[in-house]
């Protein structure tokens, strides 16, 4: 039996491919895809070159590894513009901006309103009603603030 699968190994290579590829559509990542491709390949080139199984696996390896490379090198690099780019980074869109403290500084922190969120700040002491900008943000949560 093992004899028969030998001979027919490229022939399941390719549909293990397919079967990757296939899977891609279940679980989008790009990566099943690459590896399914490098399956297809490694069943297209026993079909022509036939080879041990263990010259497949490691023919197989190589191959993975490449389509992995060069996939993640043409897909991965891609940045997608987007027209809300602080969309899930609401503290990032309030670096340089100003605002009024609604709880005095005090020990290091204080907090600020903007629009209906209270935000937690760190800097120096300041009373209540002081005029701040926002410089970074720490933790996502924490803004840094200096005097204007």
């Amino acid at each position: 039996m093992f004899e028969s699968m030998v001979a027919q190994s490229s022939w399941l290579w390719v549909a293990a491919g397919v079967l990757l590829c296939a899977g891609e559509m279940l679980a989008p990542g790009v990566f099943l895809l690459f590896i399914g491709i490098a399956a297809i390949a490694t069943g297209l080139l026993l079909a022509i070159f036939p080879m041990s199984f263990v010259w497949a696996l490691l023919v197989f390896a190589a191959l993975a590894v490449v389509a992995v490379y060069l996939g993640q090198r043409f897909y991965g690099s891609r940045q997608t513009a987007s027209d809300q780019p602080f969309l899930n980074r609401r503290a990032d869109a309030l670096v340089g901006k100003t605002f009024a403290l609604t709880e005095a500084i005090r020990g290091g922190e204080g907090a600020i309103r903007v629009n209906d969120t209270k935000w937690r700040v760190r800097g120096p002491d300041m009373p209540q009603g002081t005029r701040v900008r926002v410089l970074g943000v720490e933790d996502a949560t924490v803004l840094t603030v200096e005097q204007v």
